[in-house]
Parts: C-alpha cells; structure tokens; sequence
C-alpha cells in the first residue's frame, strides 16, 4: 500500500469535513481508522474495533495482528486509492496499521418498517411491500420463494463505481439468453448521476424498439415480483429504491394484479374483463362521441341525436375544444388527488369535480353529455391496475379524439390499424409483447 493513501483518499473526497480520522497504537505501532462519520454506525465500529482493542491492552490478548483486531463479518483489504474510496462511500470504515488496509462494515441501517404499498392496494395479497434497503428487499423475496434455484447476481453500476444493483431470477426457468442481455446492458450504465429505476429503464430499453407501450413493469409488491420471478421473468433491485423493475414483459402483465394471479380462473377472467372493458372505455369513447356529432350523426337514433345536438347549441366551441379541455380538467383533478394527502384528496376530488363541471356546464363552455363522457373515460383508466399503463392510455385517448375530429370513424379505424400494427411487431428482449411469457416447465 502506497504510504500517501491517507492524503489520496482525503483528496479524492475532496477533503470533506464529515471525514473522521482517528489515530491509536496497537501493541506500540501507529493505527489509523477512517470513515465518514454521516455513512457510519459508531456503535457498530466500537464493537468490531475499539472493544477489541482495549482487549489488547491485556496479557491474553497481546500481540493481535489488526486483521484478527477486526469481528466485522465482513473484512476485505483495500489495494489501493479507488477501493478505499468506494469503501468508505459505502458506509465502510478503513483501517490500518503496518501500511496494510482493511475495510471493516460499519454502515449505517435507516430502514422503514415493511407496508403495503400504498399505490398497489390488494384484496387478498400480503400486506407487505418493498423498501429501500437492498438486502432486506433480496431477503423478502428469498424468504417467499423459498427456492434453491433462485439466483442473485450484484453488479455495480455508474461512472464512479459506487452503485449496487441486483439482478434475480429462477435459473432454469427464465431464459439465460435474456439474463445475459439484461446483465450486459446494465454494466453499460456510466451516468454519474444517483441511479434509479427510470435510469435503469432507460438503460435496459436503449437496444429495443422506441414505442409508447411501456416494456418494463415495475411494481413494489413483494408478492407480485416473487410471482413473476418464478414464472420465468427477471427482477432488478437497486439500492435506496423500493421500486422492482421485471423484464421481459408482455401487454397483458400491466392489466394483471396480485388479485387476478391468486384468484381462481373464474374470478381472475372477471377482473380481466371488466379492465379490458375499461381499457376501451378510456380509449374510445370520447372520440366516438367526437365522430358522431361532428360527421356521423346517423348513427344514433332521431331523438337522441336531436338531443346530443340541443345540447350543443349553447357551446360556442367545436365538439374538439370541449373534449381537449375536459379531458385535461379531469386530468389535473386526478393527479391532484394522487398528491394530496387522502383525507384531502377525497374531497378535492368529489367536490372539484361536480363544481367544476357544474359551472362549465351553466356558462356553456361544455355541453352536459359530454361532461357524462369524460367522467366514464376517467373511471375506466382508473380500473387500469399500472400507472404506466395509465399514461399510455391518456396518450392515446388524445390521438383518438384529434383523428376523429379530422375524419371521423375512418381515422379512429386508421389509428387503431396503426396501434396494432406496432403492437404486434413489439419484441422486447426477443420476447413477443403480444403474447402472455411462459416459463421452460410450461
């Protein structure tokens, strides 16, 4: 080991103020341990090494070496300035004595106490959920699983090397091909930024085929994870995120729920089938209700057509001026009410609604049809289980609503054609995004 290490790694952190350096002798020879005081557990540095160290004052324990010193699990030398460094960034205290370096853990345990996360509510699955601790999220799905051939790959990504990730999955049953894909294209992750699952999304995503439809599901639920683990698919964990994100994905992954996986085949086809008709609901029927009034009024009955038209008279805008300012209204109300605190949100949500719509309806800005429309389209994103899925939906609900105002019928058709078209020709790490993913045993 360099004799200037000391002055290299202050250097290299730039001589920051929360950089604790202790002196000691142990048995007459000059000892240095060094750690970042903010990163560290003190009490867990006393019991591994200071307690320790009294004891060497005594005849039984004389002449210790400063590797028999340490009673950390975990103790590995550091050979020079970049291992010391991520070290200590790591919550690892450093010491020293006969120019040899050792890495001792002393890192500091915040860790939240486990809930069900609250933007993926179940019925009947476990009231648990990730955290943003690393081990102890790797620890919650070993201890569901319980299966020998569950596998754990760490990797440590970013420009500066310092950020753990872990990759897990069911060897023998997901496909190794896409294991090692996954791998590689993580590896490849330099940002210097904090890592995160929507860098890591990015990263996994940046060899396939841009497209709206989202192509990695990423859930908190221990339980959801597991599952789809053991069903072939791999899970990406990283450190200070409670969020898992699994790849590869089919279409039909994000209208699924914890619910549907454990629920008889019964029950499970219900719960699809009324999301699927969700789905169209938020899809379609603003931009059906475009069509029919600005091109084709035929299709609906004399006195119902007559009526939508009644109504009509007093809004001074197009049919398309109504439905992009209502959708965006009951929008802004949504992502209100998901900020809010929920004893707030409630009311913000029910009384917003009904007042604001109520006074748009009374100035004619809107006609009172459509304000029905709008609020069936919101209830049927919302029975999409995903937000992902969600943000797609709300995207194609706009493309909708334009191309029938410009051509009615034909252009929702050709917009549909063109959705399909590109949905089908998805394949995201190989996989057909059209198509549930079964495992080998399957």
């Amino acid at each position: 080991m360099k004799p200037k290490l000391l002055e290299q790694i202050q250097a290299r952190l730039f001589y920051t103020e929360d950089l604790i350096i202790r002196e000691f002798s142990l048995n007459g020879k000059p000892a240095v341990v060094v750690y970042i005081e903010t990163l560290c557990d003190t009490e867990k540095l006393e019991i591994s090494l200071f307690k320790q160290w009294f004891r060497t004052k005594s005849d039984d324990y004389h002449n210790l070496t400063i590797s028999e010193l340490i009673t950390s699990a975990e103790v590995f030398p550091c050979a020079n300035p970049e291992e010391a460094v991520k070290a200590i960034l790591q919550g690892k205290a450093l010491v020293t004595c006969d120019e040899i370096w050792y890495s001792l853990n002393a890192e500091q345990s915040n860790i939240r106490s486990i809930q069900e996360p609250v933007n993926e509510s179940s019925i009947i699955g476990e009231r648990s959920g990730f955290i943003e601790h690393l081990n102890v999220n790797i620890n919650l799905i070993r201890n569901r699983a319980s299966s020998p051939q569950l596998k754990v790959r760490y990797l440590t990504v970013g420009k500066y090397s310092t950020h753990k990730i872990a990759v897990l999955w069911q060897d023998g049953v997901a496909d190794s091909r896409i294991v090692k894909e996954v791998t590689q294209r993580l590896k490849g992750l330099d940002s210097g930024m904090e890592i995160h699952p929507g860098r890591l999304q990015k990263k996994l995503l940046i060899e396939e085929k841009r497209s709206l439809f989202p192509q990695v599901f990423g859930t908190e639920r221990i339980d959801t994870a597991t599952n789809l683990i053991m069903q072939g698919r791999i899970a990406i964990l990283c450190e200070q995120s409670s969020t898992c994100l699994i790849v590869p994905v089919s279409f039909y992954t994000f209208l699924r729920t914890i619910d549907s996986m454990l629920m008889e085949d019964k029950g499970a086809i219900v719960l699809q089938t009324l999301r699927a008709i969700g789905l169209m609901l938020s899809l379609y029927i603003c931009s059906l209700y475009i069509a029919i009034v600005s091109f084709h009024h035929e299709v609906l009955p004399s006195q119902m057509a007559i009526s939508i038209k009644g109504s009509l008279e007093n809004v001074p805008y197009s049919p398309i001026v109504e439905a992009v300012l209502m959708i965006l209204i009951f929008q802004l109300i949504a992502e209100t009410t998901i900020r809010l605190p929920s004893q707030v949100a409630q009311m913000v949500g029910v009384a917003g609604g009904i007042i604001i719509s109520e006074a748009l309806v009374k100035i004619g800005f809107v006609s009172n049809i459509y304000i029905v429309i709008v609020a069936l389209s919101v209830i049927g994103s919302f029975i999409i289980p995903t937000y992902q899925m969600r943000i797609l939906t709300l995207i194609l609900q706009l493309l909708f609503v334009f191309a029938a105002w410009i051509v009615g019928f034909y252009g929702i058709t050709l917009l549909t054609a063109a959705c399909l078209v590109h949905f089908f020709s998805l394949e995201p790490f190989g996989v057909p995004y059209y198509s549930p993913i079964r495992s080998k045993s399957e």
